[in-house]
């Protein structure tokens, strides 16, 4: 759907509703990015799943990319509590492999790629530098991320823990990380919001999903403008 489409079925659904959910999606939106995306790379526990998902629609970050390998990503709707309207999930499972597929495509749209790690090498979360998009790649809950993301990531990086526990919970890990990066960027000079063309995308997304029967509303204003309005 072209550009001109997706800016004219916007106004047709604001008509259906408040001006203070108007309101609400110009605010939020003002605050999304995809300068900033995390990938989930054979999370199964749907309790994680959902958390981080909710996380992403907390802080702003408008893409989580999830790779199926061995793991059914799930969502538990009592934890997501509908966060996952507002985030752009974008699954790979058609190979066996998928990692390599995913990483691959943030590689071609200039994503660095961080692997969190607990490693003793790792670079701190507090110090990673914010001069390029970023990928923040979280692995399964026993084993951490793969050796495929390891050798696509151009940094590995770890949250400091000073207790005799090694690790953080993977939804612990999303929320710490995203605190620390979020905040950093917020605070810099880097250009991190959404273009007008990437809100109005998303702006639709999103009316699509709180106007009631939209899929019915939608049809008919195709039928009635399909035809001057390719």
């Amino acid at each position: 759907m072209n550009l001109a489409t997706q800016q004219a079925l916007v106004e047709h659904f604001v008509a259906f509703i408040s001006d203070h959910k108007k309101s609400r999606i110009e605010e939020v939106l003002d605050f999304r990015t995809k300068y900033l995306t995390v990938v989930l790379e054979d999370i199964y526990q749907p309790q994680n799943a959902s958390a981080i998902v909710r996380t992403c629609d907390i802080f702003g970050v408008q893409d989580l990319h999830i790779i199926e390998n061995s793991n059914y990503y799930e969502l538990n709707p009592e934890v997501v509590k509908g966060s996952s309207k507002w985030v752009s999930m974008h699954r790979y499972n058609t190979y066996e492999n998928n990692t390599v597929e995913c990483l691959e495509k943030l590689k071609q749209n200039n994503y660095r790629i961080l692997a969190t790690s607990p490693s003793a090498d790792s670079l701190s979360i507090n110090d990673v530098s914010l001069d390029d998009k970023t990928a923040l790649v979280f692995g399964t809950e026993h084993t951490g991320v793969s050796d495929i993301v390891k050798d696509y990531a151009d940094d590995l990086v770890t949250i400091p823990m000073f207790g005799f526990t090694e690790s953080f919970n993977v939804s612990v890990s999303a929320a710490l990380c995203l605190n620390a990066m979020i905040t950093n960027l917020h605070q810099s000079e880097v250009d991190w919001k959404l273009s007008e063309d990437e809100k109005t995308s998303i702006r639709l997304d999103w009316l699509r999903n709180i106007v009631v029967n939209a899929d019915m509303y939608e049809k008919r204003f195709f039928e009635q403008e399909g035809k001057t309005i390719g």
